[in-house]
């Protein structure tokens, strides 16, 4: 049941251009807005993957490319056919470089099961014009509200992962999204293998809480260490001794990642379990 690949954890830590820079020929060359930590640069808050859990607030950081001065712009959101302020944004330009300090965008949060609408806005400067976003919808949902099969994973994971998408997945393994924090679960597990499987996932989620894309290099490092282990191997076994610690028997399941979680093993599955960085 593996959930995080080495390539989605590298491709949690590139950098994707969203507007393409300008011709070779022109000058001077277009403002550029490039989203930090994204594997698909096409949209705004490409890192959700179309989705946002209630109650929480999804963020990505953005930084500009080709700017003359510092530039202003602003989040906007959909409602009722007008399009509402929800941050004022700022960047900086560095000092001697042609780009600027991130901002932080934030969408709304809600309780509701939702479709809300956002766009992106760098205003025009005295020597540069205004760029606008492609417009995103992203579907806020409440877990709570589940029904069927996501249900069923849902009650499992819901003491510790009260707020996370979860989708069905029609394949044999499950995986977690270590950028938009998004659980797909197989449909084939059942009785204390969905249980291993559910909890397993939602062992991440909180391990990738802890460390957002740009840290998940370090997380990786610590892990392999405290493991013995490389790759992706230590965030694995970590998350099983997570899931262990949840509430699965490790003596009823096969197919597992570990089932050694003694001394530094399991001190580490407990720190990041509480929501401690290691």
């Amino acid at each position: 049941m593996k959930r995080c690949s080495t390539a989605l954890l590298a491709g949690a830590l590139t950098v994707g251009v969203m507007l393409p820079a300008a011709p070779a020929n022109a000058a001077p060359p277009a403002t550029s807005v490039i989203a930090v930590g994204s594997s698909n640069s096409k949209a705004l808050f490409s890192n959700a993957g179309g989705y946002v859990a209630s109650y929480k607030r999804f963020s990505q950081q953005y930084v500009l490319k080709n700017i003359k001065t510092n530039r202003t712009g602003v989040l906007q959101e959909s409602r009722n056919g007008k399009w509402i302020t929800l941050q004022k944004l700022t960047w900086k330009k560095q000092a001697g470089k042609t780009g600027s300090t991130a901002a932080t965008v934030r969408t709304t949060h809600t309780a509701a099961t939702v479709k809300k609408k956002y766009r992106l806005v760098v205003n025009a400067s005295g020597k540069e014009a205004r760029w606008e976003s492609k417009h995103v919808t992203l579907r806020h949902e409440n877990p709570r509200s589940y029904k069927g099969y996501k249900r069923t994973v849902y009650n499992q994971v819901k003491k510790y992962c009260p707020n996370v998408i979860i989708l069905e997945e029609d394949r044999l393994r499950s995986y977690t999204y270590s950028t938009s924090l998004r659980m797909n679960v197989a449909r084939r597990p059942a009785g204390n293998l969905l249980k291993y499987a559910a909890l397993h996932e939602c062992a991440h989620i909180r391990e990738f809480s802890l460390y957002p894309p740009s840290q998940q290099g370090t997380l990786r490092a610590k892990l392999n260490k405290i493991y013995k282990t490389t790759g992706t191997g230590g965030i694995e076994q970590a998350a099983d001794c997570m899931a262990f610690r949840m509430g699965v028997n490790s003596k009823l399941i096969f197919g597992t990642y570990t089932k050694n979680c003694a001394g530094a093993r399991g001190t580490a599955a407990a720190k990041l379990l509480a929501g401690k960085k290691l």
